[in-house]
């Protein structure tokens, strides 16, 4: 899938290789594409790390960035990279170097990566259990875990398997605060 250098329209597959001009069907733009074979090999079906072999067979293949003399594979996804197996990385269906994955998990700029996870059910049990020494605060903090409860339930816990038993206390415990308030109230109001 080669795209125009200008419109960024993807080109038909006969247009590759041809060593002739190419015009882009949609905005009409001049141009060769030469591509390396690699661009269309599965990497499962190559040896780890070989060579090039200089004897007309192999003719036109690409060498890994990092391994000169090492058949490519594979494109890197992000920065186009010729890859050999060994440099390969296979993420969620796309080929990536190493430099790439390591600036797109702290860059943040590879979503699929995930570096870390808010974890909503200790956030709502700490709301409602923390303010209980101070009382006051429960009056504000004890809907707002409830709210975190609900609001939260079905995003995912943790990249480790956790129980949503947290969130059941945090709700109860909350509700209690709710409900221990409401007749305390209640019973202020009864006395006037």
């Amino acid at each position: 899938m080669i795209g125009c250098p200008n419109c960024r329209a993807i080109q038909p597959d006969d247009a590759v290789n041809t060593d002739e001009l190419s015009w882009c069907p949609v905005c009409d733009t001049e141009f060769r594409i030469d591509v390396f074979p690699a661009l269309y090999l599965k990497p499962e079906h190559q040896a780890p790390g070989d060579s090039i072999i200089n004897d007309g067979i192999h003719h036109g293949q690409a060498e890994c960035f990092c391994h000169p003399g090492k058949r490519a594979v594979a494109p890197c996804s992000s920065c186009g990279r010729m890859l050999c197996s060994l440099c390969q990385v296979g993420v969620h269906g796309q080929s990536l170097c190493m430099s790439c994955l390591e600036s797109g998990k702290e860059k943040k700029k590879i979503s699929f990566l995930e570096n870390r996870r808010t974890l909503y059910d200790n956030i709502a049990l700490l709301l409602s259990l923390l303010p209980v020494l101070v009382i006051f605060p429960t009056l504000i903090t004890a809907p707002v875990a409830i709210y975190v409860c609900l609001r939260y339930w079905r995003t995912p816990l943790s990249v480790i398997p956790r129980t949503r038993i947290r969130f059941v206390a945090a709700f109860l415990f909350s509700m209690g605060q709710i409900v221990i308030w409401f007749l305390f109230i209640s019973e202020r109001v009864n006395l006037l």
